[in-house]
């Protein structure tokens, strides 16, 4: 006897208060009609920078994809594009995912028009690099080198060896090159079971590993991003400067998608860099784009569009507050970052070079340039200490009445910010700090906080308790991400570093409290 199947049709009749769409970019009119019609509100999300819904690859797995057919990818309208002109548009500048703005700026520059708003990360190691290899492609290979493919592999054990705790995520420019990365990877990984836990699927989908092709990354983010361009030039020295869907219309969004899905960092793989790529040999934009982008990874993010990233001209107020901190032996850079909104002073570790540890701002420039309140005294702070930075505000008309004490606040701020940093100490949010001056009462939680003891290690913890204190930690009703459960729960059990060990073994027990909320 077969199995019964039993199928669920909903009503064609509204049933939900509200239907969101994201990544609405990549979603047909045709998908997205039947769930419309079910809600009373509608809120639609997505980037018309980015891809929309395409059948390149439909086409590209029964054909060549190198002589796939000329595909206009604004042909495909998606219900973002049919909604623009009927929906009001409510533009979300600030730029969130990246820990180190220079991870988008060459995107900011080169297609939002530096329009977002992002934040420079607390270290000044560049989260940028190329890796240029130095290989050929082999004939019938569809210009893809061996070389680069093995430096690739090499790139992603070294990365599960080293940083497990982090997340990977390879691009490949086409389908072929991807597919040949993931075929020299498993015949690597038979000879390297210590790492089987690392590229195994039971993490949760946002953190698995994955090697893919350029138009399947949209909507996907990781910690660290290997972009593999795939394409390399014959044995005779000559480059093709067919770059597959980079060639073709719209080419500039399929990359605008690839170069920015690391959190964390980017390492840029090719057997050819900028200089190889003449202008004056291709006109796609999506190809002059690539040449830019090669150029930009190769100078560590220092250079993007036109030229280098230039410096701030002080103000008369900035330079005086500069002039009296370095006086005092700290050591400060000024307007510190690449965006239009940049720190006003940031101030180093002593003892670690590059390792910057509080963001001094005034009442300046970055201040008045926010729109509201809200962004320039709570949301801009909030931001910054989550990527790293400790915090201190002083005001103009402050230093103006009192330099000296303002100055002796900078340079405590400055020492406790180097001790917490040496001692890896949590950063304390603004948030609470609010609280406290609003006499806020803190949320209330339903559920019963486990008789755990701080400061064993994660081994010593049963996955029960874990699981309690992941429930007790979300009763209170607010919304929070798993990075966000985990650094609460971390802080719980007095853990200063997220080991490998103990980002699994909470990660699994939030995942178990989820399933068993839903």
């Amino acid at each position: 006897m077969s199995p019964l199947v039993v199928s669920r049709v909903l009503p064609s009749r509204r049933l939900f208060d509200v239907v969101v769409f994201d990544e609405a970019s990549q979603v047909e009119p045709a998908d997205a009609v039947t769930s419309i019609m079910r809600g009373d509100r509608l809120v639609v999300a997505g980037d018309n920078r980015q891809l929309p819904p395409t059948t390149f690859f439909r086409t590209a797995l029964v054909e060549d994809e190198e002589d796939a057919p000329e595909e206009d990818i604004t042909a495909f309208e998606s219900i973002l594009d049919r909604l623009a002109d009927i929906l009001p548009e409510k533009t979300l500048s600030w730029h969130y995912r990246s820990a180190d703005e220079r991870l988008i700026a060459f995107s900011n520059t080169e297609i939002y028009q530096s329009k977002l708003v992002t934040f420079p990360g607390a270290l000044m190691e560049p989260p940028i690099n190329h890796v240029l290899v130095d290989g050929v492609a082999t004939p019938g290979q569809g210009g893809s080198a061996p070389a680069e493919v093995h430096e690739v592999v090499r790139l992603v054990l070294k990365h599960a060896a080293e940083r497990s705790h982090e997340s990977l995520g390879v691009i490949a420019m086409s389908d072929k090159h991807a597919q040949r990365i993931d075929m020299a990877l498993h015949a690597e990984l038979a000879e390297r079971r210590d790492l089987d836990e690392f590229f195994a699927d039971t993490d949760e989908p946002g953190r698995r590993f994955f090697v893919k092709n350029i138009e399947r990354v949209q909507g996907d983010e990781r910690d660290s991003i290997i972009l593999s361009v795939g394409y390399a030039k014959a044995a005779t020295g000559r480059l093709s400067h067919n770059f597959g869907p980079l060639n073709r219309e719209g080419g500039e969004r399929r990359l605008n998608v690839a170069v920015t899905r690391a959190r964390r960092r980017m390492t840029v793989v090719s057997a050819f860099s900028h200089l190889d790529i003449d202008p004056q040999r291709t006109s796609a934009r999506g190809a002059q784009l690539l040449r830019a982008y090669l150029e930009y990874a190769a100078s560590g993010g220092k250079t993007v569009g036109s030229g280098p990233i230039t410096d701030v001209e002080l103000n008369p107020f900035e330079t005086h507050v500069l002039n009296a901190l370095r006086a005092a032996g700290l050591p400060v850079v000024a307007q510190y970052g690449v965006s239009g909104h940049r720190i006003d002073f940031a101030l180093a570790h002593p003892d670690q070079p590059g390792r910057m540890v509080l963001a001094v701002e005034a009442d300046g420039r970055s201040y008045h340039s926010s729109q509201t309140a809200r962004d320039r005294d709570r949301l801009r702070q909030e931001h910054l200490e989550r990527l790293g930075w400790r915090f201190h505000r002083f005001w103009s008309t402050d230093w103006f009445r009192d330099p000296t004490q303002q100055l002796e606040e900078i340079i405590a701020a400055w020492r406790a910010a180097v001790d917490a940093t040496d001692r890896d100490e949590p950063i304390v949010g603004l948030r609470d700090e609010i609280a406290a001056v609003d006499e806020v009462a803190p949320p209330v939680r339903t559920a019963v906080k486990p008789p755990l003891v701080p400061g064993l290690a994660i081994t010593e913890y049963g996955s029960y308790e874990l699981v309690k204190l992941v429930q007790w930690i979300t009763s209170d009703g607010l919304l929070r991400t798993d990075d966000q459960i985990m650094e609460e729960a971390m802080a719980e059990l007095a853990f200063r570093r997220r080991g490998r060990k103990i980002v699994e073994t909470l990660g699994r027990a939030i995942r178990v409290a989820r399933k068993r909320e839903s």
